[in-house]
């Protein structure tokens, strides 16, 4: 009987698959209108209704840095119909929230990456920093300059690593949203700030904001003349914003598989790269298991990170 029944669920699971989906899909969008999370989540929607000839439907649940969607998509059902594309707060909340209504590792089945894109570091142009060795000086002649614009909890753990990291004391002002935060940058009502690309490409080439390093490995195409914090002599430091789908827990494995699968498709197609690189986002094509892989990586290090930096759930 146990053997007849293990058939019968893989049979089961089997036949799903090939008759998936078979309805409209619902793509939650763990942010509000605006901004990258959603209009990647909006491309990637339209892209999948023509790949599965049925309708994904993009709906907007912003709000606690992606906590509302993700606790929406813990109590859906594991059948591929309710999934969600959020970003980097899907590993930072365990630091920043105490009682989340969820386990990030165990309420989840990751099923694809779709982009990313490094963060930058910006210096209002009346500090003359233009250079990493600019700011390291600066902050000798000035302890009291070091001031940054923290928009979200992503950049504020991006600057308490570049504090870490070269042992300087710095004072982390918080904004509403980058928008805000880039903005005072440029008036000179802040020093710096760590913030995404698409953010400062308004202000690239204005003479108000100098964009000082890249806080990746490598460059970006997006900004190809500047050099990355590692060339700068800052090799530890790695902070790249990303996005990516994911559904409830128990999903079955040939329904993520063939989830993964179409994405990796449309993300190949060039309307849509070009479509999602219109965000300063690059297209990053993995698999469910590397997905996985890189958020039990991150969750533990950035609740490490904030530990350092006395920075305690609430």
């Amino acid at each position: 009987m146990r053997i007849a029944a293990v058939l019968a669920l893989v049979l089961a699971t089997a036949a799903q698959a090939q008759s998936y989906p078979n309805k409209p899909i619902r793509l939650l969008i763990a942010s509000s209108p605006g901004g990258g999370t959603d209009g990647i989540g909006r491309v990637i929607a339209e892209a999948l209704s023509g790949a599965f000839k049925q309708p994904v439907v993009a709906e907007n649940r912003g709000g606690a840095s992606g906590v509302i969607a993700s606790e929406q998509i813990v109590k859906s059902a594991p059948d591929g119909y309710t999934i969600m594309i959020t970003q980097n707060g899907h590993v930072t909340n365990p630091a920043i929230f105490k009682n989340l209504p969820y386990d990030t590792f165990k309420d989840f089945t990751p099923i694809a990456p779709l982009a990313r894109s490094p963060l930058v570091f910006i210096a209002t142009t009346g500090t003359g920093v233009k250079t990493l060795k600019d700011w390291l000086e600066l902050a000798k002649r000035e302890p009291r300059a070091m001031t940054f614009a923290a928009a979200e909890s992503s950049t504020r753990l991006a600057i308490e690593q570049l504090a870490q990291t070269t042992g300087i004391a710095i004072t982390s002002l918080p904004y509403k949203g980058t928008g805000p935060a880039v903005a005072d940058v440029a008036g000179g009502h802040v020093n710096f700030a760590v913030t995404t690309i698409a953010s400062v490409l308004p202000f690239k080439g204005g003479g108000k904001v100098n964009i000082v390093a890249v806080m990746a490995p490598e460059r970006t195409s997006f900004l190809p003349d500047v050099r990355t914090i590692s060339e700068q002599g800052l090799s530890r430091i790695d902070v790249r914003g990303w996005w990516g789908i994911f559904g409830p827990a128990n999903m079955p494995g040939a329904l993520v598989e063939q989830l993964n699968d179409a994405i990796r498709t449309v993300l190949k197609t060039p309307s849509v790269r070009q479509k999602i690189e219109n965000f300063s986002a690059e297209v990053w094509l993995g698999s469910p298991q590397e997905l996985d892989t890189f958020i039990r990586s991150e969750v533990p290090a950035i609740q490490a990170l904030a530990k350092k930096a006395g920075i305690e759930p609430e």
